[in-house]
């Protein structure tokens, strides 16, 4: 029986300086594994966090694909042999249809907003000075022996009554 699988690959930029080159290698692994690329897109080359094999940047690759359970491990060992590919996370996909995978491997990483500078906090809603919690100024301006002041608050957090 053939599952659905999201891969995300991470390829060094300099081993895949086109697109082409990029495709053919996931094609490869693909094909080796026996499995049907349903979509494949360019996703982003981004800075890393930390360093991946000397590498400090990276090119992700989002595939959608069918295979035999099976096929994954040997999926995940050819990609760690690959010189091209950095990392590989392979998911299983229940809740997609063949065209939901296609339509999302068409869509684009970042919301219009993002290429205008503003970071990922800023896209989920959390501006500067405000977290989940609401503004940074719903606790500073609390008076003092409320719940939310800093003021009159002892070591464990409780209110001390203030003569």
């Amino acid at each position: 029986m053939l599952n659905n699988y999201e891969a995300m690959f991470l390829f060094d930029p300099a081993a895949a300086t086109d697109w082409e080159t990029v495709r053919k290698e996931v094609d490869r692994l693909m094909e080796r594994a026996g499995a049907q690329v349903i979509a494949c897109a360019k996703w982003d080359e981004c800075r890393l966090a930390y360093e991946i094999r000397g590498r400090r940047r990276g090119l992700y690759v989002l595939t959608y694909f069918k295979a035999e359970p099976n096929a994954i491990a040997g999926l995940e060992r050819d990609a760690g042999i690959s010189e091209m590919i950095l990392r590989l996370l392979v998911l299983r996909v229940e809740h997609m249809t063949d065209q939901q995978m296609k339509e999302a491997a068409c869509e684009r990483r970042h919301a219009p907003h993002a290429e205008a500078g503003e970071g990922d906090d800023q896209r989920q809603g959390y501006r500067h000075g405000h977290g989940r919690r609401g503004p940074a100024s719903e606790t500073a301006a609390a008076p003092a022996g409320t719940p939310g002041s800093r003021r009159g608050a002892g070591p464990d957090g409780d209110v001390s009554a203030e003569d």
